[in-house]
């Protein structure tokens, strides 16, 4: 068996989702937002073969998260796990689907690792987080985005997790100004929608204060927020609270528009 964790974000931002987890030689999708043929794609551009993806977990029924699934999985047999009320979003699916309840622990006691699903306040019905962890290595990877908010709870759930991608959705002032409508603002920014920039580097700071030394910025709006910005704001943010980067913690950002060089643990 081949021992360790890969986090690689494959696509992440509004427009589409899904992230790859290697784990003691096993490839696990979280999440297929885009179509069959791009996530194909794009799991080929790093090695992996469609057919060789054991499984993919679902966090919520919007479309930038379960687009490609029906046809991916019913392509290349792989078994879909989720909620009831993301699977009611997907509908039917040709494969073999488990339904989860949204604080369930899935075992792959065989291969060596678990998944666990934790719920958000994000404005879907069971829309959930996940975390991943290595019984071989003891070592969690989390994907957290459409949070919504960053509640205690989350905190509990994350804690001492080697990597995360962690949503950095937007930034409060290209929000404000930019040209969605004034519901839409108000709902990303509800405590039910996204998390900004702002909310983010409270988490991060949080974590990394725990013991997560790898933060991967992820479902940047296409619209309201930039890399640059993210980035910048982030490390000004870190470098205020005495924490370096390439010391304390390593940063990435997740691409919106191609696979991004991920993280190992």
């Amino acid at each position: 068996m081949t021992k360790g964790t890969e986090l690689i974000p494959l696509y992440s931002s509004s427009q589409g989702n899904s992230t790859l987890i290697k784990v003691n030689g096993i490839n696990i999708l979280i999440d297929c937002g885009k179509s069959c043929k791009m996530i194909t794609e794009a799991l080929m551009s790093v090695g992996v073969y469609p057919d060789d993806v054991s499984a993919i977990f679902l966090t919520h029924g919007h479309s930038d998260h379960i687009q490609g699934v029906t046809v991916f999985s019913k392509r290349y047999h792989t078994p879909v796990y989720a909620t009831q009320g993301t699977m009611k979003k997907v509908g039917e699916v040709n494969t073999q689907v488990n339904v989860i309840s949204e604080s369930e622990i899935v075992s792959f006691k065989d291969d060596g690792f678990e998944v666990w699903a934790f719920p958000t306040p994000h404005d879907i019905d069971g829309s959930v987080i996940y975390k991943v962890r290595n019984l071989e290595t003891k070592k969690d990877v989390c994907v957290m985005t459409d949070l919504g908010q960053f509640t205690p709870a989350m905190r509990g759930f994350s804690r001492g997790a080697a990597a995360v991608l962690l949503e950095s959705n937007y930034d409060r002032q290209m929000l404000q100004d930019g040209p969605y409508p004034y519901p839409l603002k108000m709902r990303i920014c509800s405590g039910h929608g996204h998390i900004s920039n702002d909310i983010c580097h409270e988490a991060a700071e949080y974590l990394i204060r725990e013991g997560t030394k790898k933060i991967m910025l992820g479902h940047l709006s296409p619209m309201n927020n930039t890399e640059e910005i993210a980035e910048e704001t982030f490390v000004t943010y870190m470098n205020g609270r005495d924490l370096a980067r390439g010391k304390d913690y390593e940063l990435k950002i997740a691409s919106k528009t191609c696979p991004t060089e991920g993280f190992t643990v």
